[in-house]
């Protein structure tokens, strides 16, 4: 993947990380709220945005981490398509299916919603492991990894914590952050070849 590549999926990356945390930041916990049909359009953009922007991160680093880094990415990104999609579509398009939210989570979809819930750890955890292995994104791009882990288990196991951080807000921030890992190896693959360069100039001129 080119630098100029990179930093492309690096923008979307972050914009689709930024639309979901704000969505919900503001996500109306009744859908008979006006406002559920901009939170959920906004989040809907969001992940549509962030999902190729997470195959882009692990394309980024495939080379070094093939087997367990596209493990971990197919496992996050089915987990938030189950997790995200349908009741973002819904809330977007036909927010009264989502009046009566025990029917909702009994059936098909809030089923869905379920396994998602559980499979987007182990993905996080794969994915974090595989980009520590790798080694070839800033460090701290795994730290976010840590902490998205770290918050989601906080928020879902204490429930005021959870309400306080308007629970997934602060783990869809930390996903888009991810983009500014994949913009820092763009920039470094480019002072690479500049230095080389000049090194070889020095080199002549001697």
């Amino acid at each position: 993947m080119t630098s100029q590549t990179l930093r492309r999926w690096a923008a979307v990356l972050l914009t689709g990380g930024l639309c979901l945390a704000v969505a919900y930041l503001f996500f109306p916990s009744d859908a008979h709220d006006s406002a559920i049909r901009f939170t959920a359009a906004l989040g809907l953009v969001g992940i549509l945005l962030a999902l190729p922007g997470l195959v882009a991160f692990q394309s980024g680093q495939a080379g070094r981490a093939r087997v367990n880094g596209w493990l971990g990415t197919g496992l996050t990104v089915l987990a938030l398509a189950a997790l995200e999609i349908p009741h973002l579509v819904l809330g977007t398009f036909s927010p009264s299916s989502l009046y009566d939210l025990d029917a909702y989570h009994a059936g098909t979809w809030g089923q869905l919603e379920l396994a998602g819930l559980a499979l987007l750890p182990v993905g996080l955890v794969v994915l974090a492991v595989a980009t520590w292995r790798s080694g070839t994104y800033p460090r701290w791009a795994v730290w976010l990894l840590v902490a998205n882990i770290a918050v989601g288990a906080v928020g879902g196991v204490v429930t005021p914590v959870g309400d306080a951080l308007r629970d997934p807000s602060p783990n869809y921030l930390l996903m888009g952050l991810l983009g500014l890992a994949m913009a820092s190896l763009a920039r470094d693959r480019d002072v690479a070849p500049a230095a080389d360069r000049r090194d070889a100039a020095t080199t002549a001129a001697l």
